[in-house]
């Protein structure tokens, strides 16, 4: 049995929307990652908090076998 036209435009229509929606979400994404683009690379600065200690040359890199 066919599908009655305004079930079919109803369906049409939600399709269209849900289309629409992850459009939306693309353009969102993107006008993001280019905003972030745009602005300059914040400063460098050297913070040894993060920093792993450095090995003596004295101290084997590996404990013996």
């Amino acid at each position: 049995m066919p599908e009655p036209a305004e079930d079919m435009i109803v369906r049409n229509l939600i399709e269209a929307l849900e289309r629409l929606h992850e459009d939306l979400d693309r353009v969102e994404l993107w006008t993001t990652a280019l905003g972030c683009f745009q602005r300059p690379v914040p400063d460098y600065q050297l913070d040894n908090r993060f920093l792993l200690p450095s090995s003596r040359k004295d101290e084997p890199t590996h404990p013996p076998l």
